[in-house]
């Protein structure tokens, strides 16, 4: 009898692992997308490795190594920017807690950092946790920010908009990045009276500066912004 439960057992861990092994998330456009800077949003296990990735039109076609070779799965994109072109290539990707998060820039290749500057870090509450995904490749800086509950949270029903907003829903999304000294300070919430900084030093160059850039922000379990920067010669913009 007890040599049967432990078959059984056995069995049902073997078939929840496989499950668990063939499992991709759904991928969706994560912020701010235009034909310049984009990023892609995936679940997936931190060891598979990303091979290669693609956009078409409303699609992302991705090629990963789970460790038995290159297998491929395509996507549809809800959101996804019309005038993607070939040059539009996949630069590289932040691995964070089971999550890749593929970045897609248009520019020349050769200016591209190679291999691409990567940071990211988790700061965990009692009731919050804050995740930041730093991502540096050619001129272009994208940070992702995102704000969840803990578990205890989720138990004690914590409403994050109204913690960092209050009733100003209007001003739900908006932020503001400011670089000082090779810190990145992003503040948001109602009337900015919320603060973070990033160090970033090892992924911006001294002459340079933040250029235009996109905010992009979905709010729902968790708050979350994702900017795409572009790092501009502090020369080339006093000329």
């Amino acid at each position: 009898m007890k040599t049967r439960i432990i078959y059984i057992i056995c069995f049902l861990l073997l078939c929840v692992s496989c499950k668990v092994e063939q499992q991709l998330g759904n991928a969706g456009l994560s912020g701010t997308g235009n034909n310049e800077c984009c990023t892609v949003r995936i679940s997936m296990p931190d060891n598979w490795k990303i091979v290669n990735a693609q956009l078409k039109t409303n699609q992302l076609h991705l090629e990963f190594d789970r460790g038995r070779g290159i297998e491929k799965q395509s996507f549809e994109v809800s959101s996804l920017v019309d005038d993607l072109d070939e040059s539009t290539q996949f630069r590289g990707a932040n691995r964070l807690d089971g999550l890749a998060l593929l970045h897609f820039t248009k520019e020349d290749p050769q200016i591209v950092f190679n291999p691409p500057v990567t940071k990211s870090g988790i700061f965990k509450g009692l009731k919050t946790r804050e995740v930041y995904a730093i991502f540096r490749t050619g001129t272009w800086l994208i940070v992702d920010f995102s704000i969840e509950n803990t578990d205890l949270g989720n138990l004690l029903s914590h409403n994050l908009q109204q913690q960092y907003y209050g009733n100003a829903i209007d001003q739900l999304g908006m932020g503001t990045f400011k670089l000082v000294d090779s810190v990145l300070h992003f503040e948001f919430g109602e009337n900015n009276n919320e603060k973070r900084s990033f160090p970033i030093h090892d992924l911006v160059e001294p002459h340079e500066e933040l250029g235009k850039h996109g905010l992009g922000a979905g709010f729902g379990e968790s708050l979350r912004w994702t900017g795409h920067i572009k790092m501009v010669s502090k020369q080339k913009k006093d000329q």
